[in-house]
């Protein structure tokens, strides 16, 4: 009597599967290749598990459990998870790259505001975080007036 004996595959091996691609193009096709954060169809895409399951291979999710996101979103969303334990059901993100010398300005909202901006080699030049109510309602709305101009 013989034993097949399986070797489990690590996270970054399940990524290469056939199973794998065959899942994530058809998640990107389903959102248009289209951040479903920020709008944005230039930065490299990638689908985000919205939740993970052990033992369960990534290719095993249902489509609404996966999501199309730019890797910049990607990132924050993974950050905001570990950080403040928020769910991207929770998460708004605005982006603009439309900024001298090729800044990238994105403004992050939860249960706070999240505002960050990157340099033209991806590098983070600040940060700011503004949790309390009354703060954040002043800079909601000096964004929205910003916003509302540059359209």
């Amino acid at each position: 009597m013989g034993f097949l004996f399986y070797k489990i595959m690590d996270y970054s091996e399940q990524l290469k599967s056939p199973k794998w691609q065959k899942k994530r193009l058809e998640i990107m096709q389903r959102d248009k290749f289209t951040c479903q954060l920020c709008g944005d169809k230039e930065t490299t895409l990638n689908v985000h598990h919205i939740n993970y399951i052990n033992n369960k291979k990534c290719w095993e999710y249902k489509d609404k459990e996966l999501i199309t996101l730019c890797e910049h979103c990607h990132k924050e969303v993974e950050l905001l998870k570990k950080d403040y334990k928020t769910n991207i059901e929770n998460i708004s993100i605005y982006k603009s790259t439309e900024w001298e010398n090729n800044l990238r300005i994105m403004f992050i909202s939860s249960n706070f505001l999240r505002i960050k901006v990157y340099n033209s080699i991806d590098k983070l030049i600040v940060s700011l975080d503004f949790i309390d109510i009354v703060e954040l309602k002043t800079i909601n709305n000096i964004i929205t007036k910003t916003l509302v101009c540059s359209k």
